[in-house]
């Protein structure tokens, strides 16, 4: 029913009522088409503000997921995610997208430990059984590394670290040699960085590292949070026999600021249950091994 049938006029006699009254009759369309919308789908703002929330949490989002779980065409979170990749919300991917870290410095290194802690045990304890008497091994100044310290057996072991909590942890331990690369110190991080820290490294054939990362982007590989922290874990790299990464299933699918390393110049990733078996075959094509880390298991006594 139209306005017009409502309020009946002659419109030769008032044409003026009558262009309002279809004025007035296209905006309530408008309004009702509005609500219509509103109540099936969310708005494109609200929606694109949804996928964010869900990208932080996860890392990464799959247009297919998203096309089913907002209930629109998949070329419409097409457009969602352009929009957000334009703003520098976000990373395409083939397929979806992935989060941005961007951030230019480290968190503290009390905030770093408290995420993700079971998974950094977890991982901490399978990476402890690579270590062997005689071992000349680095360690990095990552908190995942540092649950590693705590584990490592008073054996005869030298370990050449720019972290000063591997550092306090084996202090007490006299069958390990350790060695502080010295430099610049970050305080944040609680680590030393810089051309002196370097020089130390360079010094010794090491066997083996054990190193955390920040981000690890499977197309381009493994990054940091400055150029400073990048640059020593790269040599860290570059000079050990055999290098570890220890990183929990967040970290995969994002991207810091500065790249240490490709993908495949690790040896070995070793990581949680939760990581996604997509991931792992990405490790695995580069030539990575992977291991995953499970909860200890308690036996009744």
């Amino acid at each position: 029913m139209s306005v017009l049938e409502v309020f009946p006029v002659d419109s030769q006699q008032n044409p003026t009522y009558h262009g309002v009254c279809q004025a007035i009759e296209r905006i309530f369309m408008w309004i009702l088409g509005k609500m219509s919308r509103s109540t099936s789908t969310p708005l494109a703002r609200e929606r694109q503000l949804q996928i964010l929330v869900e990208l932080e949490e996860e890392g990464a989002v799959r247009v297919s997921s998203l096309a089913e779980q907002f209930q629109v065409a998949e070329e419409t979170i097409r457009r969602d995610l352009d929009k957000l990749s334009v703003k520098g919300r976000l990373a395409r991917t083939h397929g979806g997208a992935i989060s941005i870290r961007n951030d230019r410095s480290d968190l503290p290194v009390t905030v770093r430990k408290t995420t993700n802690a079971a998974e950094k045990r977890h991982i901490a304890a399978s990476a402890v059984l690579h270590v062997d008497p005689g071992d000349v091994i680095a360690l990095d100044a990552s908190t995942s590394v540092s649950e590693l310290a705590c584990l490592l057996p008073d054996m005869p072991l030298t370990v050449v670290t720019n972290g000063l909590e591997i550092v306090r942890l084996l202090a007490r331990r006299p069958a390990i040699k350790v060695i502080s690369t010295g430099g610049e110190l970050d305080a944040k991080s609680m680590c030393f960085l810089g051309p002196v820290a370097e020089a130390t490294i360079r010094q010794f054939e090491i066997s083996k590292v054990f190193l955390s990362c920040k981000a690890i982007d499977l197309e381009r590989g493994y990054s940091e949070a400055s150029t400073a922290h990048a640059s020593i874990k790269r040599l860290l790299i570059e000079l050990a026999g055999c290098s570890y990464m220890l990183a929990d299933h967040s970290k995969f699918g994002v991207r810091s600021m500065a790249y240490s390393s490709a993908l495949g110049n690790m040896d070995v990733v070793i990581t949680d249950a939760k990581v996604d078996t997509n991931t792992l075959d990405v490790l695995h094509a580069a030539g990575v091994a992977t291991e995953i880390a499970s909860a200890p298991v308690a036996f009744a006594t």
